[in-house]
């Protein structure tokens, strides 16, 4: 139980900064804006709001 505390934030990251990675991506291909402002959010939210409330809990 304990090493899927340490585990959960760190795959939280990592698929923060891969949606990040996803919208640049996007956005230099210049097809749908949308999606990148999809994914970007998602990853964001990922990085800058879930992964410190999982360390708080």
């Amino acid at each position: 139980m304990v090493g899927l505390v340490i585990v959960l934030p760190i795959i939280s990251i990592l698929i923060g900064l891969y949606f990040i990675t996803l919208g640049l991506w996007e956005l230099k291909e210049g097809v749908n804006r949308k999606q990148y402002i999809k994914y970007m959010f998602t990853g964001l939210f990922l990085l800058v709001v879930l992964s410190p409330m999982i360390w708080l809990f």
